[in-house]
């Protein structure tokens, strides 16, 4: 057999969740079977197989502008100029012209021209990975914070979507059996690849060595969070961090870690802000600390909830849709109920009292292998009923 070309297509090479999926789906393809091309609207990585329209990655603009704000300004004139990935631009392309198939990673924005789907799915065979069912749904009671401004936007996704013919991958089940029952999905194949992590990096150690190696007190119960003080996000988990360590600095027996802030500073003696590490550091924090407290309002199949059970770390978080099926009550961590800071904190103390007895383990179908191996078998699977 020929080998199978595979044309991705993603928002941002580099930075995002999306983005890390992508590139590990990608190299960890056998190259006797697969050829691959990443086409995406702004990038951040040298790689000879990743290309898109913004130079970014060889700009010293870009390497002098903070990344927000290089994202800030390619989105105003993404604005001004909007749906410069379309037919015409991917006719020329010759990544497009030998593509067996194209996988759709993350759309949402504007670089890329919906309304171009339903050609591109006569032309080739259509994989969408959807990370958020915001892209194909909304306006419904389970998704109200991400809802369409207006009705008008979500029937002009259905005009679009209900004449393409493509493979819907859902990253969880419970996206999988929502969307079943959707009108714009429902006449479409789809299958459920949990994303996975890469457990070379994200495993168990010693947590006495990884302190010291982080330079980290021996004595205190580490508290560990994804996010930063300076992000304004009400979707995500900042203002119930915030609320923990306000509730807690003064006992003295914590130490509260956030990672990927814009600066590492010690806030005070109980609160330290880290800046944004490598995954391999990533790992060794998580051995490091005792809890992952990980109050999200808004989330899918968030990867570090799964990195944190790799590294044996009890997770604290809400009964947030998609994360209940990653987080088992009183197993890996403790779920507390939508937004109730009470129980929150209430959890919070069972589970400094009781983080050792916890039976934390990674199932085998969030590992990476599993879903390298399922896009393979889907991918091939594609091409021999071509």
């Amino acid at each position: 057999m020929n080998r199978i070309n595979i044309l991705n297509i993603n928002l941002i090479a580099g930075r995002t969740g999306a983005a890390q999926l992508v590139n590990t789906i990608t190299n960890d393809l056998p190259t006797t079977a697969f050829s691959y091309h990443i086409l995406v609207w702004y990038n951040f990585w040298n790689d000879n197989h990743t290309s898109s329209i913004y130079k970014t990655n060889n700009s010293r603009l870009y390497k002098n502008i903070r990344y927000k704000w290089a994202v800030g300004l390619n989105f105003l004139f993404d604005r001004m100029t909007p749906w410069h990935i379309n037919m015409k631009y991917l006719k020329n392309l010759k990544n497009y012209q030998e593509a067996d198939i194209i996988h759709l990673h993350s759309i949402q924005w504007g670089y890329f021209d919906r309304k171009e789907l339903p050609t591109i799915s006569k032309e080739k065979i259509i994989i969408m990975t959807v990370h958020d069912d915001r892209l194909i749904s909304g306006n419904d009671k389970e998704n109200n914070l991400f809802p369409y401004k207006t009705y008008k936007s979500y029937k002009q996704r259905k005009e679009i979507l209900k004449n393409c013919k493509m493979m819907y991958i859902w990253v969880s089940n419970r996206t999988n059996n929502k969307l079943r029952k959707d009108w714009i999905t429902a006449n479409n194949k789809m299958k459920t690849i949990y994303n996975g992590i890469n457990t070379n990096i994200f495993f168990k150690q010693d947590k006495k060595k990884c302190r010291d190696e982080l330079e980290l007190p021996e004595d205190k119960t580490i508290i560990i969070s994804i996010a930063w003080s300076g992000n304004k996000s009400k979707l995500k988990w900042l203002e119930y961090v915030k609320k923990i360590i306000e509730a807690y600095k003064k006992e003295g027996k914590y130490l509260f870690i956030t990672i990927w802030n814009h600066a590492s500073k010690k806030i005070s003696d109980s609160f330290w802000e880290i800046w944004r590490v490598d995954h391999e550091k990533v790992g060794k924090y998580f051995n490091a600390s005792d809890i992952f407290l990980y109050p999200t309002l808004a989330d899918n199949c968030p990867l570090t909830v799964l990195e944190a059970i790799s590294c044996w770390l009890p997770v604290l978080s809400f009964n947030t849709w998609w994360v209940t099926e990653l987080v088992e009550h009183k197993k890996n961590g403790y779920i507390a109920p939508y937004k109730d800071y009470e129980e929150l904190k209430k959890w919070f103390e069972w589970i400094v009292k009781n983080k050792n007895i916890l039976e934390i383990k990674l199932d085998n179908k969030f590992t990476q292998k599993s879903m390298v191996n399922q896009y393979m078998d889907l991918y091939q699977s594609l091409i021999q009923k071509k």
